[in-house]
């Protein structure tokens, strides 16, 4: 579990059951796109348990609601008109900046040595000119 139910009293100041303690965690992994056997780095485990402390946090009132369906009251075909219900969605954005901010969840850059054009322009002429000769001393 990344989280007991002491760290949820603790961070997110509620108590919950280990029922919902588990339904959190199994929306984290979810969401964080990875189970809990293959997370190894201590700094993602502390954001993977805050997460779980805010799901619980969340999901307090009514475990179940966010494994309802989308929060949607009625469709209008006539002019497209839609009504959405004031039912919260099913990850806390709380939660979801926690899992924001997981290295798997993190953009990369990729940097490449400079490179000097002249030199580089050179070796490819010298290489074009000895493709050239190999091929038209036959």
């Amino acid at each position: 579990m990344y989280a007991s139910i002491n760290d949820v009293d603790e961070i997110a100041g509620v108590s919950v059951d280990l029922a919902t303690l588990k339904k959190a965690q199994a929306i984290i992994e979810t969401a964080s796109g990875r189970p809990e056997e293959l997370v190894t780095d201590t700094t993602d485990l502390i954001w993977l348990k805050k997460a779980t402390a805010y799901q619980c946090a969340y999901m307090e009132d009514d475990p179940t609601s966010v494994f309802e369906q989308p929060n949607l009251e009625s469709i209008t075909q006539g002019q497209n008109k839609m009504v959405m219900g004031n039912k919260p969605v099913w990850l806390s954005p709380v939660a979801q900046k926690a899992i924001g901010n997981l290295s798997w969840r993190k953009s990369r850059f990729i940097s490449f040595p400079p490179t000097n054009y002249r030199r580089e322009q050179r070796r490819q002429d010298l290489e074009s000119d000895r493709m050239r000769h190999r091929w038209w001393a036959w």
